[in-house]
């Protein structure tokens, strides 16, 4: 679970899973300070980290060694009603083509991946339905 805190400074707000903490914020032309990642910065972050992990144990599964994994990860909402994820893999090294592309369709299944093409439901679980002022 995720706890997310607001405090004294317009808009920037804690977020911790227990462990680690971070802080989100939104950019300054929409009144916040910058601190932080901003909330969709979050959503595009899980699904980066959850390719580059995924894309490290496949690696790992082939017995194939590399000097590193990056993943970039960004969200187009510019669809009204779409939401379009690309991404890419970069891994580094002597690694052969056949090898990424192997790995490139092992994690376009990643566990996020999986979960954001899920039809999605949003539920207020102290008893309100979600966007009700009761």
């Amino acid at each position: 679970m995720i706890v997310s805190k607001s405090f004294g400074e317009k808009y920037r707000t804690e977020i911790s899973n227990g462990s680690v903490t971070l802080h989100a914020d939104v950019a300054e032309e929409k009144g916040g300070q910058g601190e932080g990642f901003r909330p969709h910065d979050l959503i595009e972050a899980g699904y980066a980290a959850c390719l580059s992990i995924t894309a490290r144990m496949a690696l790992d599964r082939m017995g194939v060694d590399c000097d590193g994994v990056t993943v970039e990860v960004s969200l187009d909402r510019s669809v009204e009603d779409q939401a379009v994820f690309r991404w890419r893999l970069d891994i580094a090294g002597d690694v052969g083509e056949d090898v990424k592309r192997a790995v490139r369709r092992t994690i376009a299944k990643c566990p996020v991946s999986r979960t954001l093409s899920r039809s999605l439901s949003f539920l207020n679980v102290d008893g309100q339905e979600q966007g009700s002022d009761k």
